[in-house]
């Protein structure tokens, strides 16, 4: 792994291995203990001014997941209703990860803490790290497929090989260019975010229209897929987290079940009802109204894991 060295140290790290060791020291880490562990992961990251989410105001992250939920509902009420063929689809209600494993290619992941002292005032945030802004730029992405098509969108993305682009590296590819701006270490947890998304909204396409019709669906489901895209990268997080700390006794598996328990107690409360019936293909996602919807699902995700 190698990749604590690149980070400040932090107390909230240390509590982080005091809470994983804990649990695991005392048998199988089931359910409410499972989601507790990686909303702890989740909160020190958001605690701290970094490359990840960046430095978020100083109320952030202390909502309960219904305050959460109508944060983010008030903001998205106003958006039109979906198209009728859309509602209702198969695609719109697919989930990142199935309730008996968690999905993901890599073993990247750092850190965690519990809720601690936060920086920054209660405003804007000063700084939105490099994993907010790639989540405005896969909602971009994915609006811009039912407007212009799948091969356009991706060329004006930066991906210029499209008529030579196999379908099943299709997922690859989108990665690569919405993580680009990231350094080395966060790059690669957050591309395997990405991927581990792209792949589950886009399920082994054989063709590029097949692809594009499951990306269009997708498009419809912007909300939720961000919330995705901050699970998954969370989880990778915990993964390298778990791996610095705790593999050598507990095993590598470990995490993968620590994980698996975790996604499967809060899968329930993870899907966004509301936002399902809201046409969201129409937000400058690139603007401040995209990113106070983008930082209002982070919120969101965090809030149900934490439990507050």
């Amino acid at each position: 792994m190698g990749t604590s060295a690149a980070y400040t140290p932090s107390p909230q790290w240390s509590q982080a291995k005091s809470d994983v060791t804990h649990a695991l020291n005392n048998g199988p880490v089931n359910g409410e203990t499972a989601a507790q562990l990686v909303g702890g992961v989740a909160i020190g990251l958001c605690s701290q001014p970094g490359d990840e989410f960046g430095s978020l105001p100083s109320d952030f992250g202390k909502l309960s997941p219904d305050q959460a939920t109508a944060k983010l509902n008030a903001l998205l009420v106003n958006f039109p209703p979906l198209p009728a063929i859309i509602t209702g689809s198969s695609h719109a209600s697919r989930q990142v990860y199935s309730d008996s494993g968690v999905r993901g290619t890599s073993r990247v992941v750092t850190t965690g803490g519990r809720r601690g002292g936060r920086r920054g005032g209660g405003g804007r945030a000063s700084s939105v790290g490099m994993v907010r802004p790639a989540a405005q730029r896969l909602a971009s992405f994915l609006s811009s497929v039912p407007k212009i098509g799948l091969r356009q969108a991706l060329k004006e993305a930066g991906i210029s090989n499209v008529d030579t682009l196999a379908p099943a590296h299709l997922a690859l590819a989108i990665a690569d260019v919405l993580s680009s701006d990231a350094n080395q270490i966060v790059q690669s947890e957050l591309r395997a975010a990405l991927v581990t998304v792209l792949e589950n909204v886009c399920t082994e396409p054989s063709t590029l229209d097949s692809a594009e019709e499951m990306l269009v669906n997708a498009a419809y489901n912007i909300a939720d897929v961000v919330g995705m895209l901050f699970e998954a990268y969370i989880m990778e997080r915990f993964k390298t987290f778990f791996c610095e700390h705790e593999a050598p006794k507990h095993g590598f598996d470990a995490s993968d079940k620590i994980l698996a328990e975790a996604r499967q107690f809060v899968s329930v409360e993870m899907k966004l009802v509301k936002s399902d019936h809201h046409d969201l293909t129409a937000i400058d996602w690139g603007g401040t109204e995209g990113a106070n919807i983008v930082d209002a699902i982070l919120e969101r995700t965090i809030s149900i894991y934490t439990g507050e």
